[in-house]
């Protein structure tokens, strides 16, 4: 697993202080930043250009020749502050020129003088397509945010305060070099910060963009590593995912006689009245990992319209003498179990399961709310969305999003060391102690029902084996593995679906065919 050190700004700051001591030039790296990031603002406006020129042009030749076209109509503004993020933004800006009709560097030391000219660049602004047409003035068509990086110790005066919300009320598309200018290092706006469409960040993730409210700034990120720092980064305690490599967890070079009773038996406990398509989508989902057995026991009223959406996976209803199957290697509970009418008994059996079964077992959605505390006899992984999490805690949602790291560490306490899958944007994986891993891929189109029972049916599968030819698999490399994974899925998806004027919706169905 692939992995970068999510740092503070002072964790930032040691690790350049460390490079020039060990005779890294500055000049050089910021040469290096400037250069990337200008490849950067260019690959973006490119296919920003080419996504929208696409719904005019058929022809591919054509097509070409029209993006550069208009890539050359582009005209660049680049805002430029006193520290090191406006040294990055200058050179950027010398490196862009030549490669699009022009660029504009904005000092804006003289914030009252910036606003100024902003305004009246913003007033003169033409279409994106033909910026130029009518006019011989500069008219930006992006916009390159180099005022504020990781440095800002101090709430904004005014006078930015004016220029940033005249920046944020124009349509201008805007890139942020490392942090959106105006955001604190607790991720906050002092007290507003420019919000970006798209955030290169340079070196490594800043913690300030996984806090508060920087979700609602950032827009797409992207990280640059290689800048000619010393390769030895700062060590913390969150680490940026940036790629699971899938041999070790799910492609499994699996032996010519191997048989399905090499690859373990998940039992999935699922699905009630009103609810039984959790129970299908966990289970599907959990095919797609590559079990060898699938079990699926759901509730009496439920069990014809889960049996009949399945065809690979057993299916049962439970009953209070019903008896697990043997060789059951790992289970979930949860999916669909939201229904008052199922009875108390299948709960105390589930409490029974949680404390004593000695293999794996997944706790999602309704069975949060019914796991026991303390220490449990095989591996536990629980999958909270935050308002979950928050009433596991007995605090509110929007404490839980204050302090997602703290919110994790408490559960993963209370649930005896349990793995905790905390969902939602930049979705975090760990336990009490050691480090937690951040998921970056996913999109807003994963706010639907059945994405987190995909999720859940997913892990399930995966930790139905837990060998590789006598190797052990880790238990976090398959944990993000999976979350990694879903959240690719689902990029693939809108990806696929997305035209430059309008967003084809899809549902949880088909996210499961892309796993």
């Amino acid at each position: 697993m692939l992995t970068l050190p999510i740092l503070t700004a002072e964790q930032t700051r040691q690790w350049e202080e460390d490079s020039w001591k060990n005779g890294i030039s500055q000049l050089d790296v910021i040469r290096t930043v400037g250069e990337d990031v200008a490849k950067y603002v260019l690959r973006i406006m490119y296919d920003t250009v080419s996504d929208c020129y696409s719904v005019l042009k058929n022809d591919q030749n054509d097509l070409e020749k029209g993006v550069e076209q208009i890539m050359q109509m582009q005209q660049i503004l680049v805002l430029v502050g006193p520290g090191h993020n406006g040294d990055d933004a200058r050179v950027a800006a010398n490196f862009l020129r030549g490669k699009v009709k022009e660029v504009q560097v904005l000092d804006v030391k003289d914030t009252k003088k910036a606003l100024r000219t902003f305004k009246k660049l913003v007033a003169d602004r033409k279409n994106f397509f033909e910026p130029m047409t009518t006019s011989s003035g500069f008219n930006p068509t992006f916009i390159l945010d180099g005022m504020f990086g990781i440095g800002l110790n101090r709430p904004l005066s005014q006078d930015y305060v004016d220029l940033i919300n005249a920046i944020n009320e124009s349509e201008i598309p805007r890139v942020s070099i490392d942090v959106p200018s105006g955001l604190n290092e607790e991720g906050m706006p002092w007290p507003v910060a420019v919000r970006a469409q798209f955030t290169l960040m340079i070196g490594t993730p800043k913690r300030c963009l996984t806090r508060g409210e920087s979700s609602k700034y950032i827009g797409k990120t992207e990280v640059v590593e290689d800048i000619g720092l010393d390769p030895d980064i700062p060590a913390g305690d969150l680490e940026w995912i940036k790629q699971v490599n899938p041999v070790r967890v799910i492609d499994l070079d699996r032996l010519l006689d191997c048989h399905k009773g090499d690859f373990g038996h998940t039992l999935i406990l699922a699905g009630s009245l009103g609810y039984h398509g959790a129970a299908v989508l966990a289970a599907k989902a959990a095919a797609a990992a590559k079990p060898g057995l699938i079990t699926v026991c759901t509730m009496p009223e439920t069990y014809i319209p889960v049996a009949s959406h399945l065809i690979t996976q057993m299916v049962h209803s439970w009953c209070p003498e019903w008896q697990m199957p043997k060789g059951i290697t790992s289970i979930l509970v949860g999916p669909g179990l939201a229904a008052p009418s199922i009875p108390q008994a299948f709960w105390d059996w589930v409490r029974e399961l949680w404390r004593s079964f000695p293999g794996n077992m997944i706790a999602d959605a309704s069975a949060l709310d019914q796991i026991p505390e303390g220490k449990s006899a095989g591996v536990r992984v629980i999958t909270p969305h935050p308002g979950e999490a928050a009433r596991c805690l007995g605090i509110t949602t929007k404490e839980v999003q204050a302090d997602r790291l703290g919110a994790l560490r408490k559960l993963s306490e209370k649930y005896g060391d349990a793995y905790v899958v905390l969902k939602g944007y930049q979705t975090l994986i760990g336990t009490a102690k050691g480090k937690v891993y951040l998921n970056h891929t996913g999109n807003p189109s994963m706010a639907q029902g059945g994405t987190g029972d995909v999720l859940a049916g997913y892990l399930s599968g995966l930790f139905a084996y837990d060998r590789v030819k006598e190797v052990s698999i880790d238990n976090i490399k398959r944990i993000c593995y999976a979350v990694y994974n879903h959240g690719r899925a689902a990029d693939e998806i809108e990806n696929e679906k997305k035209t430059p004027f309008d967003v084809h919706p899809w549902t949880a169905v088909e996210l499961i065919k892309y796993l």
